[in-house]
């Protein structure tokens, strides 16, 4: 199903306009529950050094993934 799209320009912009019913993200999310679908996502604010070294999120997540790793290999190793 192709997907349409109009741009608009900022005086054309309403916004008090309500989203089509289309658009109705709350719905979704009921209908994803009553499958079984659960998302979870968790927003955190890096700071600005950090933020450079990490290109985008999925770099971030492989980071934290090795840090995990190791962490659970070192409880491992305790006596």
């Amino acid at each position: 199903m192709p997907h349409t799209y109009e741009i608009i320009d900022d005086e054309e912009f309403d916004p008090e306009d309500d989203l089509r019913t289309e658009y109705d993200f709350a719905a979704l999310r009921e209908a994803d529950r009553a499958r079984g679908i659960e998302y979870r996502r968790m927003f955190v604010r890096l700071e600005p050094d950090v933020a450079a070294v990490f290109p985008d999120s999925d770099a971030v997540n492989a980071a934290l993934r090795e840090l995990i790793a190791a962490r659970d290999g070192q409880t491992e190793q305790r006596p």
